[in-house]
């Protein structure tokens, strides 16, 4: 029998490409949509779409019942227009509705989405996940906070879980990074920064293979 994943954030760069790598796997996958209407593509790939919001966990903790593995990567993002106050509903609020859904449907593994934004700038690299703390925004702040959230519900609730922290994601589908890499190829846009920022890219199929991975082994 497939194994049933269930995905948030699956209509962003990141959670639909972890949905068509999952299903390329075999695995039987449910995606919280906030509009099904705006996922075709996903349910061409055979994805069974549940429609809510993380901040109301009744909308969708049924459709978790079931589920093997919960893999959260649906986030408040910075955008304009986003109030502060969204941040922390969505990346903290919405993160412990996911969590305490999944613990009641006996999900038998977590992977929660930070971002290495938690760790800030670094004053002398390289650092490990070890590194303190240094949230320099809100919507790092939110994730902070989030992050710690996950990993207190894994330890209290005897929830095998795991934090992944992204950086830098790019590849086909993304539009941020894209933005800049046509004002480099035309000339436009020669250097970020001082000339010294040290910055790590992740091509988005590595990352969500390794959530994959981080899903499915133990150590």
């Amino acid at each position: 029998m497939a194994k049933v994943a269930f995905v948030t954030g699956v209509t962003g760069f990141t959670g639909g490409w972890l949905a068509k790598r999952l299903v390329e796997r075999g695995y039987s996958v449910r995606g919280l949509v906030r509009n099904v209407n705006k996922a075709a593509n996903l349910k061409e790939l055979g994805v069974e779409l549940i429609q809510g919001d993380l901040r109301n966990k009744d909308c969708y903790k049924d459709a978790v019942k079931g589920s093997d593995v919960v893999f959260h990567v649906a986030a408040a993002y910075r955008q304009e227009g986003v109030p502060d106050k969204l941040f922390r509903q969505v990346n903290v609020d919405g993160t412990r509705n996911m969590l305490e859904a999944a613990k009641e449907a006996g999900v038998k593994r977590f992977i929660h989405t930070s971002t290495v934004g938690v760790q800030g700038e670094i004053a002398n690299p390289p650092a490990t996940e070890e590194a303190p703390f240094n949230p320099g925004d809100v919507y790092q702040e939110s994730k902070k906070a989030g992050e710690l959230l996950a990993r207190k519900f894994f330890k209290e609730n005897n929830l095998p879980g795991v934090v992944v922290r992204p950086v830098g994601i790019y590849g086909p589908g993304d539009t941020r990074f894209l933005k800049i890499f046509k004002f480099v190829y035309n000339g436009k846009f020669r250097m970020i920064g001082s000339g010294k920022v040290l910055y790590h890219l992740t091509f988005v199929d590595d990352l969500v293979q390794g959530i994959i991975l981080a899903g499915e082994k133990e150590e």
